[in-house]
């Protein structure tokens, strides 16, 4: 489930800091606070679980959109300048459908405060709209005839997919005390990514899939495959104790994999750190 939430900012000129995702998704939590405690515990503390422990907070979200010539970034500032009156959001959610309505209705007339210390904006829920999901049909994967579990699934082959807001991988390394970020030029890369997604399909309740019905490409974006996919830097919790700087990553890639698994990914974000507003991806096609 995608939402779109229009919202209305109060004030003049305003200063955001581009290191804006933080308090989003801080803010999305605060929201979702308000259901009750069996979903908040779910959704927030818990989140969906493995047999091995690992928890999945299966939700992501874009970068703010706001009309074009209503924004610039400060030259040699980590701010931008924002004298719009209107942005939104895409709040993505990999959700049991018996819920969506009931999350519908808990950003209605919302308020929010988007910023750090030094600055940021304030903006008000005008509108929460319902976007509807993306038509799998033949004009965007092509499905594989074989006798593989995942076959009965709707296994599509070469969805093209961009991503929005960067994705992030890490693996650990013998010597270095925390996980590394790794480009997507990594050796491991593509098992990482394909066992990270097939972990959210299995967290979600999802059955009937290995690593074997899936498949992973880069697409490069720029003329020469020497030139390295867009890096990006956020800092996450920016001017306290617990600032971490995370790298991600912007490129197109194709994905083969049965319908349910990409709709996962789409949903809850591909990649890790999803619910930081990492890994927001939209389909392109063949």
């Amino acid at each position: 489930m995608r939402l779109k939430i229009k919202f209305e900012l109060s004030g003049k000129k305003q200063v955001l800091p581009l290191n804006y995702q933080y308090p989003i998704s801080a803010w999305i939590y605060k929201v979702l606070s308000k259901a009750d405690e069996e979903f908040t515990n779910t959704l927030h503390n818990e989140g969906y679980k493995l047999n091995n422990g690992k928890t999945f907070k299966l939700f992501t979200f874009s970068k703010l959109n706001f009309p074009i010539h209503t924004w610039k970034i400060i030259p040699k500032s980590d701010r931008m300048q924002i004298w719009a009156r209107q942005a939104y959001l895409t709040i993505s959610f990999q959700l049991p459908e018996q819920m969506e309505k009931f999350v519908i209705g808990l950003f209605n007339e919302q308020k929010v405060f988007v910023g750090d210390k030094i600055s940021g904006i304030e903006m008000g829920v005008v509108g929460v709209e319902v976007i509807k999901d993306v038509p799998f049909d033949s004009a965007q994967g092509k499905e594989i005839e074989d006798e593989s579990p995942a076959s009965r699934l709707r296994r599509l082959k070469n969805v093209r997919i961009r991503t929005k807001t960067p994705i992030v991988l890490g693996i650990n390394i013998e010597g270095e005390k925390y996980e590394q970020y790794v480009t997507p030029l990594h050796a491991e890369y593509k098992a990482l990514f394909l066992n990270n997604l097939l972990d959210k399909y299995s967290a979600s309740g999802g059955k009937d899939v290995e690593i074997e019905d899936l498949d992973f490409e880069v697409v490069t974006l720029h003329k020469t495959k020497k030139e390295k996919p867009k890096t990006d830097l956020q800092v996450i919790k920016a001017f306290t104790k617990e600032e971490t700087r995370v790298k991600g990553y912007f490129y197109d890639f194709k994905l083969s994999a049965p319908k349910k698994v990409i709709e996962v990914g789409l949903n809850s974000g591909f990649g890790s750190m999803s619910s930081l507003g990492f890994g927001f991806c939209e389909v392109l096609g063949i």
